[in-house]
């Protein structure tokens, strides 16, 4: 089974947290989720409070600090807006793309730790 991309962008497929089967699943345990008593991430809450898909489909998301946009970790922000724009698949495309090119996903832009520096490799690295 293929893991999705959890509700705040980050895609699990390719989490270097192997303990968590992602957000959409059974065994939603990534290590963002684990801070919380009720083990809920506040993204996946506020997405099915919405009903929306994922943080990239709300109006607010570059503007939101709710939950894990909230860690000091920026780089899922920067994969929801990419998303925004470009779309699930796309952005799936351009993670093995970037892979491909040396880049760690997603430890090296947690690293890099800026939104906007994230999101100009994501649209601008060739």
């Amino acid at each position: 089974m293929t893991k999705e991309t959890g509700y705040c962008g980050n895609h699990c497929e390719y989490c270097f947290f192997t303990e968590c089967d992602g957000c959409r699943s059974k065994n939603p345990s990534c290590s963002y989720s684990n801070l919380f008593d009720d083990k809920k991430c506040p993204n996946v809450v506020c997405c099915k409070n919405k009903n929306i898909n994922g943080c990239w489909l709300c109006d607010k998301v570059d503007i939101c600090d709710r939950g894990f946009f909230s860690s000091g970790e920026n780089d899922a922000k920067a994969y929801a807006l990419y998303i925004k724009k470009y779309g699930i698949e796309q952005y799936t495309k351009r993670i093995l793309q970037l892979m491909k090119k040396g880049y760690d996903y997603p430890k090296g832009f947690k690293e890099i730790n800026d939104v906007d520096k994230v999101l100009g490799i994501f649209e601008c690295e060739g």
